[in-house]
């Protein structure tokens, strides 16, 4: 059985992630900030905050004790705030850079360390696809700025680990059809927005071996 560690998999496109990569039988290693109750025998918790990097550190030291081996990361941890140039303020993106970019990061550095042990492995990154575009961008600049970030990392990832057999792939999604999201958008066309049944199969298809491309774009 593969073992695939994920942040964020409680949140609204998290749960169904998870549910899909428990149904095809991988061991799940949820980092969560809260403890969780009952769970299935295939996913276990981890009460841990990533965005400190000893907490990742620990948090990955954990899991990959005796002959466990990491095969994949999944990072879903993050949040989003709009505000365009004027109203937004360094702190702002501090803050989004902590929640988007250093979740992400901190589990990743240590994940990439043990890959290295274990002859490679796989990270799977959530990105924006309106960060990418420059005029999209400016209506929610520290959100695109942190999801930026991603995207470069990933890029420099697979640029100088790839001979370790350790690939980073980023998904560039619209906008994801979650209750939160109709809620904060109830008058939006919901038929354009992204599901996330689709997000969590290629997901699963990373995993598996079935998608190879580094930046995907829905």
């Amino acid at each position: 059985m593969e073992n695939i560690l994920i942040t964020g998999g409680t949140g609204n496109l998290g749960q169904t992630v998870v549910k899909k990569l428990s149904d095809h039988g991988y061991h799940l290693h949820l980092a969560v900030r809260k403890a969780v109750g009952d769970h299935a025998e295939n996913v276990s918790y981890y009460q841990t905050d990533v965005s400190d990097s000893g907490q990742a550190e620990a948090l990955v030291g954990k899991i990959a004790t005796g002959k466990v081996t990491i095969h994949a990361g999944v990072f879903l941890a993050g949040g989003f705030e709009p505000g365009d140039l004027a109203k937004t303020s360094i702190d702002d993106i501090t803050r989004m850079i902590n929640m988007n970019f250093a979740t992400a990061f901190n589990v990743a550095q240590k994940l990439i360390a043990h890959y290295k042990t274990v002859g490679g492995g796989k990270l799977i990154f959530v990105g924006a696809k309106a960060a990418m575009d420059s005029k999209a961008a400016g209506n929610s600049l520290a959100y695109s700025l942190s999801k930026q970030l991603l995207y470069n990392y990933s890029e420099l990832i697979n640029e100088s680990e790839k001979k370790a057999g350790i690939t980073s792939h980023i998904l560039l999604p619209g906008i994801i059809d979650t209750a939160a999201n109709r809620e904060a958008m109830p008058d939006a066309d919901f038929s354009q927005w992204i599901s996330p049944n689709l997000i969590a199969q290629t997901i699963e298809n990373i995993i598996a071996g079935n998608e190879s491309k580094d930046v995907i774009k829905f």
